[in-house]
């Protein structure tokens, strides 16, 4: 059922004879990853995702297992239900199998959608390594940023649920038969590569935001260098200036013809002179 609305929910709690606490969960937007048993069904609240744009946008997805039923409910389509709907054949042959083999499916068919997501992230965190290493500017920044909230977001709900999976595939349920138990077992090893994958990215995100920091700081420490070599060269010709800018009645030079252009000329020499020096030194 995609977008479940209430009433949708009590019609549901009325044919299944569901716990009005699972009523109210399948209507929850933003539900906890869960695996809780009841009487007569297992409830079950996992995540898949999807890439809309830039945007990274989780997807609740809410199971209840029976005996010979079960019940799945996502706020927003999700292709690969959609297209298994459709597939006639495919779904009979399933169903033979049992309600749990369909499960196993359609949590199968989740968690793989956080693959292709992954991969993209690591594209763009890979391109932000290469801006940096070219020039840091100020939209850099927010970009590494967006990119840490996107992980964070997915870090958020890959823990949990590989820990909720590990119940499904290591504890004894009623509605699932011991022979499906590898198969859950197959959905938690690739849930551990997703967990992993993350926190892989999270560090990696930290690295490019210390890359970030200090090629910004090589980039001050850069200016800062010019203007003080700039300050230095300066002092002298200010020095120089300052002389012959004052007012006593008798200063050498004062009666030059040409004064002013040896006065120029002596400060360009201190001024290249200076130059010369830094360059030797390999200050700049």
């Amino acid at each position: 059922i995609t977008d479940i609305k209430k009433s949708e929910a009590s019609l549901l709690r009325k044919t299944f004879n569901l716990h009005p606490v699972t009523e109210e969960d399948l209507t929850l937007s933003h539900g906890r990853v869960k695996v809780e048993q009841f009487p007569n069904y297992l409830f079950c609240t996992f995540y898949s995702i999807e890439q809309v744009k830039k945007r990274v946008k989780l997807i609740v997805m809410d199971f209840i297992l029976g005996k010979n039923f079960i019940i799945s409910t996502h706020k927003t389509s999700i292709e690969n239900y959609e297209r298994l709907k459709k597939e006639g054949n495919r779904l009979k042959k399933l169903f033979k199998e049992g309600a749990e083999t369909i499960f196993h499916k359609l949590l199968d068919e989740g968690i793989d959608k956080f693959f292709p997501v992954l991969e993209a992230l690591d594209d763009e965190i890979e391109k932000l390594d290469e801006k940096i290493a070219v020039h840091s500017s100020s939209k850099l920044m927010g970009e590494i940023l967006t990119v840490k909230r996107k992980i964070v977001e997915i870090k958020k709900i890959t823990f949990p649920q590989r820990e909720k999976i590990s119940f499904l595939a290591k504890r004894k349920y009623k509605f699932i038969p011991e022979y499906s138990l590898p198969y859950f077992r197959d959905i938690y090893d690739q849930s551990i590569r997703v967990s992993d994958v993350v926190e892989n990215f999270r560090e990696s995100i930290g690295s490019t935001f210390d890359a970030y920091m200090t090629s910004v700081a090589n980039s001050q420490n850069d200016i800062m260098k010019v203007l003080s070599i700039i300050a230095t060269i300066a002092i002298p010709l200010t020095v120089i200036s300052g002389i012959y800018g004052t007012n006593f009645i008798n200063l050498p030079g004062q009666k030059v013809v040409d004064g002013f252009w040896w006065m120029l000329l002596i400060m360009a020499l201190f001024s290249l002179g200076m130059i010369w020096f830094f360059k030797r030194r390999k200050w700049f």
